[in-house]
């Protein structure tokens, strides 16, 4: 008997503790919550004053990137690839090439010969997010397209 009314006495004191803790935190909340916007009220913007240098290094950096880009004929891009085969003839990947023009007219084709596979890739997309999206739509009709980097034209890419 005296042992449940010491524990039935644990229970309670440790019950108006823990509320006292929740009161406690609940208060601290608030102040910490005070303090935030009173500080912040004190924090002056940063400076939007434009400081320009001209420094003829990163001239020549732009010179030198323009002409890179120039030189290599476009830019760093994807393509998907639909066909490679080394033991079909050029006529027969014509063929294939004519037949996903007819599929797929949006897409612009090209026939590459690279020793011994001649390769169907189509599009032109600046990241591979958009040649995936892409390769999702044509996998529906064709066989194993897959993404492949290329180089293209920016012209073909803003059309």
């Amino acid at each position: 008997m005296i042992l449940n009314k010491f524990r039935l006495i644990l229970y309670y004191t440790q019950i108006h503790i823990l509320r006292n803790i929740k009161i406690y935190i609940c208060k601290m909340k608030g102040l910490i919550f005070i303090m935030i916007c009173f500080f912040s009220s004190s924090i002056i913007a940063q400076n939007t004053e434009y400081v320009s240098t001209n420094d003829s290094r990163i001239d020549s950096l732009i010179s030198t990137q323009i002409k890179l880009n120039k030189s290599k004929r476009g830019v760093d891009g994807y393509r998907v690839q639909i066909h490679h085969n080394k033991s079909q003839s050029r006529e027969e990947s014509e063929k294939v090439r004519a037949q996903f023009s007819l599929d797929f007219p949006h897409l612009k084709t090209y026939l590459k010969f690279i020793s011994p596979y001649y390769k169907i890739q189509v599009g032109n997309f600046l990241n591979k997010l958009d040649a995936y999206k892409v390769k999702k739509e044509i996998s529906r009709k064709y066989k194993g397209p897959y993404i492949v980097p290329a180089t293209v034209q920016f012209e073909d890419v803003i059309n």
